[in-house]
Order: structure tokens, then C-alpha cells, then sequence
């Protein structure tokens, strides 16, 4: 049996748009497209990384400034003066919610990367996880996000990366794993959600669904005339809001059908004056 990679975010892309992952992970289509969001997000991940990675005593508020210029770009950004205003705003959202959560807090590791593989289903599971915090005897999934909206405990409770992130820090660590929680850092506000062992099991158990479903369509592929006919068969387009946002939007005339292309600033809300 042929073992299938996945990643919370490649699970995602086949549930929610098989197309989109045909693109990404069949394809492997190159991207052209850079998106602000994306900038702003990950240069607020990396000074966090870089923040929590410090001994308590070693850190300080011009760290920051420090590490959100220092790993800035203007890509994605309306014109230079957008993008200096959002790397005004990253410093500010990192520094207030550093303010409220840093207490000393001493993560066990930041971005760690673990993996773990399913014999019975024949699927490794990997991803990078933003933040592991001490649970008492336990340990605690921390992620992070940057967006506009604020989680919901129905977010964390239904959150697929979260439970296998839970997952894989049992299989690899050997460590109890079950609290996961969501720190929307724009807004400090943090939702956690206690798992038991019957509902990692049921994420345990979509995942497996999912293998099975990829591995099923990519051998498929593989062995027909890789046509229109069999594409659309086996890699649906599935077009839905966030079409406009799509690295594939050029190349997909769905997604050309259901929405315009939206500017690669707009995943930003607009900063308010004064």
C-alpha cells in the first residue's frame, strides 16, 4: 500500500476545493501570487518564534521592533506606504499581546515540526506547530492567528490541525496531549478546548478518510489519459467565497465564474486613521 503525505493544510485544500489541491499537490502548479495577509501573518509568527525562543530575562519590547523590520517585506502591499503602516501595526499587535500572555512563559519548543504514520491506513501525518506550553503534567497545542475574525470555541473544537496536532505530540513525544487553543493575537483573545480520546479518535478517523480518498484519486490519475474529462471527474473545482483569494483563480474558470479576483491586499482590514 502506497502511503499518503498529508499536512493539516493539505487535508484542507482536498476538502475544500479538490481543484485547488490537483494545483498545489498533483501539479504542483508554481505560484505567482503574493498575498499581504501572508506577509503581514508571518512576519507576526516569526517574531513571536523569535520572542518565546529568548530566555524570560533576555526579552524586551525593542525585540520586536527589531525582528518585525528586520523579517519585513513589502510584498502583497498597496504601495509602500500600505505596507510601512502594516508593519507599524505588526509591532503594536505583537507588543499588546505579548503584554497580556508573557508572564514568563517558557514554551516547551516554538514551530516544531512532528510527523507521525498511520500503518492501518497506510497515511503520515506532518505539520509545524506554532507553540507547545507545559499543562501541568501535560502539554498544551497553542496556535496562532493573524486574521480578521475573532475564534469561536466551536473553531477550536472543530479544528482538524488542532486535534492532530494533539495527536502527534502523543505519538511522538509520548506526552499526555488533549488541551489545544487558538490565540487570535490582533485581538488577544484566546479560546481553548479540552479534547478527550474519543474525539482525537474521530479526527484520527477523517484523516484516514482522506487518505484514502486522495490515494484513491491519484492512483486513478495516474493510469488514465490525463484529460479535461478526467480532471473534472476526479479533481472538482468546488467554488466558494474565498475563490477571489485563490493563488489558481487565473487558471480556473469556476472560480472565474463565481467571483472576481480580489487584490492581493484586500485578506487586510482597513487600518483605522488617527
Amino acid at each position: 500500500m502506497r502511503y499518503v503525505k498529508l499536512s493539516p493544510t493539505k487535508a484542507a485544500a482536498w476538502v475544500d476545493c479538490p481543484r485547488r489541491f490537483f494545483y498545489s499537490y498533483v501539479e504542483r502548479r508554481r505560484v505567482k501570487s503574493s498575498w499581504a495577509h501572508f506577509t503581514y501573518g508571518n512576519v507576526v509568527h516569526r517574531a513571536l518564534k523569535e520572542w518565546f525562543d529568548l530566555e524570560p530575562d533576555q526579552r524586551s519590547t525593542e525585540l520586536i521592533e527589531r525582528s518585525v523590520f528586520a523579517s519585513w517585506s513589502d510584498d502583497g502591499f498597496r504601495d509602500i506606504e500600505h505596507s510601512r503602516a502594516w508593519r507599524d501595526r505588526a509591532v503594536v499587535v505583537v507588543t499588546d499581546y505579548l503584554a497580556q500572555v508573557d508572564s514568563g512563559v517558557e514554551p516547551l519548543a516554538t514551530e516544531r515540526t512532528l510527523a507521525f504514520k498511520d500503518d492501518a491506513s497506510g497515511f503520515v501525518m506532518e505539520g509545524r506547530i506554532d507553540r507547545l506550553d507545559n499543562d501541568g503534567t501535560a502539554v498544551m497545542v497553542v496556535d496562532y492567528k493573524t486574521g480578521k475574525s475573532v475564534p469561536s470555541s466551536d473553531d477550536v473544537r472543530g479544528s482538524e490541525a488542532l486535534a492532530m496536532y494533539a495527536v502527534m505530540v502523543q505519538e511522538v513525544l509520548g506526552r499526555p496531549c488533549s488541551s489545544v487553543a487558538l490565540h487570535h493575537v490582533p485581538s488577544g483573545s484566546i479560546v481553548s478546548w479540552q479534547h478527550s480520546a474519543q474525539s482525537l479518535t474521530r479526527q484520527v478517523d477523517r484523516m484516514r478518510a482522506i487518505a484514502s480518498d486522495v490515494r484513491r484519486v491519484e492512483d486513478t490519475w495516474e493510469s488514465i489519459d490525463q484529460d479535461d474529462q478526467g480532471l473534472d471527474e476526479l479533481f472538482p473545482p468546488r467554488p466558494g467565497g474565498l475563490c477571489g483569494f485563490c493563488d489558481f483563480w487565473d487558471v480556473c474558470s469556476a472560480g472565474q465564474r463565481h467571483t472576481n479576483r480580489r487584490q492581493s491586499w484586500e485578506g487586510l482590514p482597513e487600518l483605522q486613521s488617527g
